[in-house]
């Protein structure tokens, strides 16, 4: 079981970021931020709740919500979200205070990001024990196999392998490859769950990740962006293990009750059925 803690016992609060990843046919973290690394608007007239529900329709496990004014949030973006939904909410930004992780867990929050390229080692504990203390998830993201030594609750995190630079404000080229290095050590230290954020943009590049052994994914400007985000998941399931048998199966269950329809019919229904050319006649 992900964030089962040996010693003091982790508070119920804490498992419900991570147990709704380690459940979901789709674990995809759908990010909600106002602006991208370049400035530009991603809301594009969009509301906070519009976002909402159309990532819940979707089937989003969670959420994350960008607060960090490098991206232009606020706190009144936290607000709506979670005032939007009953999923579990993930707050971005710089935590450096416990103060800070006590105002998220007040808000609603159910995760806080913990960003251990600039965190140092010790601090990086004391924000941990607060998250610990206050009943949200630690959500710790790194950049290197040494930031991992920084952890010292490592099975009641989630460790994110982020994908760009915090330091330049994430303008750098996304490095997936970072993702497939690093897993095997992210693993090796115990993480409660293992993610791979940022520069995700399409779903061959979702479903590689996952394929490797990713528990979960945090997309954020790649689905913000996406024309037509039904096809974007739509691509994605047919990519994933399973995605065939599943389409077998669906149809299976699809004649099955067209028999028992056309077996709960009268004699002319039947009839009728019978007679009508089949859809594959109609397209020839």
């Amino acid at each position: 079981m992900p964030f089962s803690a040996e010693s003091t016992p982790v508070k119920a609060t804490d498992q419900r970021f991570g147990d709704a990843l380690a459940v979901a046919d789709l674990p995809v973290i759908m990010e909600i931020k106002q602006c991208g690394a370049g400035g530009e608007d991603l809301l594009q007239g969009r509301t906070a709740g519009d976002l909402v529900r159309r990532y819940e329709e979707l089937g989003a496990p969670a959420l994350s919500v960008v607060t960090g004014s490098w991206f232009g949030g606020t706190a009144r973006l936290l607000d709506e979200v979670v005032a939007a939904t009953s999923l579990p909410v993930l707050v971005k930004d710089f935590f450096t205070k416990e103060k800070q992780i006590r105002q998220a867990a007040e808000a609603g929050a159910a995760a806080v990001l913990l960003t251990a390229t600039i965190l140092p080692h010790r601090l990086m504990g004391v924000l941990i024990d607060a998250c610990l203390a206050h009943g949200v998830t630690p959500f710790v993201e790194i950049t290197s196999g040494a930031e991992l030594s920084a952890l010292t609750r490592p099975e009641a995190c989630v460790v994110a392998v982020n994908n760009k630079d915090v330091r330049v404000r994430e303008s750098d080229e996304p490095g997936l490859g970072r993702s497939h290095d690093l897993l095997p050590r992210v693993r090796a230290a115990g993480a409660g769950l293992a993610v791979s954020a940022s520069g995700i943009a399409t779903p061959e590049e979702a479903a590689g990740l996952l394929a490797a052994g990713f528990r979960g994914l945090l997309i954020g400007t790649g689905l913000l962006r996406a024309e037509d985000t039904d096809a974007w998941f739509g691509d994605l399931r047919a990519l994933l293990p399973g995605a065939e048998q599943a389409a077998g199966e669906g149809q299976r269950r699809h004649a099955d009750e067209s028999s028992v329809r056309t077996e709960a019919a009268g004699p002319a229904e039947r009839a009728a059925a019978r007679s009508a050319p089949s859809p594959g006649a109609a397209a020839a």
